[in-house]
């Protein structure tokens, strides 16, 4: 199954059609605490999480459906890492949904068009909580949503970058979905590049950070400037990407880069308690995540008898965001459809 065509010059061409793709808008009411296995401070407040649900309208047309599989963003993103329309070939969602899948896309708390907290009182723990509590609603439609929620019977957890650690962190304290995709994204492996970038972020935090965008404190960048977002997240992309998608890059809550640390050492105990099935995949040439530790990672996940490992050997760490975004479709459509999603 090919999720989308290449053109000559290696740039993705849509192959969703115009008609026949729902997209809806959903909005899930959560309250930002921490139930998890990493524990870290939150607000305790309730916040907004926005999104949509994107998918085949035969699979939508009633109350309820079969399998959704749930998108996590990392950091320095947000819902539009897999919604990016500004040029064609490299909306995930809709791509996917030409294909039979059905999604969920959301800006995380602390992101975008979602409720704001002090970027200091929230946390890896805690965002495990939130995707918790949103997985609870999509299994019973018990959040609001354009024309009408659905209630899934079946869902797969997937995170890209800060999102896959978020994502393992949630199926092992939580147990409650049915797959786990791992995306650009493996314990104690950031880049010496990347590392060094914490002495920027780490002294704006500890200076009390950044305002948001909805002016909340205790926010900053991952990287150091946007020159060196677009080496480390948009290495690959076409200009026709990188423009825009440099436009939208995103200010993080402090405390969920200072609690990835204690979320990593924890994984390494834990991550063995994950039995669904689990996807890793890595750029062969991410600048954020060592690929080599990425090729291990898989091996942490004892209790599960369906492990999956995929490296793109051409990608580096902003898998929607390339010309290989279509190798990356097909890989997890296979692997999503093999698992009855």
């Amino acid at each position: 199954m090919l999720l989308g065509v290449v053109a000559a010059a290696g740039t993705p061409v849509s192959a969703a059609p115009a008609s026949g793709i729902v997209d809806r808008e959903v909005v899930f009411s959560v309250r930002n605490t921490n139930t998890s296995g990493v524990p870290c401070g939150t607000d305790g407040a309730t916040y907004e999480v926005r999104g949509h649900l994107t998918g085949p309208l035969d699979k939508l047309a009633g109350a309820s459906a079969d399998s959704v599989s749930l998108y996590l963003h990392g950091l320095e993103l947000g819902e539009w890492f897999w919604r990016f329309d500004d040029a064609p070939g490299y909306d995930h969602t809709r791509e996917m949904a030409a294909h039979g899948h059905v999604s969920v896309t959301i800006d995380r708390i602390g992101y975008g068009s979602s409720g704001q907290p002090s970027g200091l009182l929230s946390c890896v723990g805690g965002q495990a909580d939130v995707a918790h509590q949103i997985v609870q609603q999509l299994r019973s439609g018990r959040y609001t949503a354009a024309e009408g929620a659905v209630a899934f019977e079946r869902i797969a957890l997937l995170g890209h970058s800060l999102g896959g650690a978020i994502a393992q962190v949630a199926t092992y304290s939580y147990g409650d979905v049915d797959a786990l995709g791992v995306l650009s994204y493996s314990d104690l492996a950031l880049s010496g590049e990347t590392l060094v970038g914490t002495l920027t972020w780490g002294a704006t935090c500890l200076s009390g950070g950044q305002r948001s965008t909805a002016g909340a404190p205790g926010y900053a960048f991952l990287t150091p400037s946007l020159a060196s977002f677009q080496d480390n997240f948009l290495a690959q992309s076409p200009p026709e990407v990188r423009t825009p998608a440099s436009a939208q890059r995103e200010l993080n809550p402090c405390g969920d880069m200072v609690t990835l640390t204690e979320a990593t050492a924890i994984d390494l105990a834990r991550l063995g308690q994950v039995t669904v099935p689990v996807l890793i995949v890595a750029g062969g040439r991410d600048r954020v995540f060592d690929v080599d530790r990425a090729r291990l990672q898989g091996n942490l996940f004892t209790g599960s008898r369906d492990v999956t490992t995929h490296v793109i050997d051409q990608a580096t760490h902003g898998l929607t965001l390339e010309p290989t975004a279509v190798e990356f479709r097909r890989l997890l459509g296979d692997w999503l459809t093999t698992r009855g999603f």
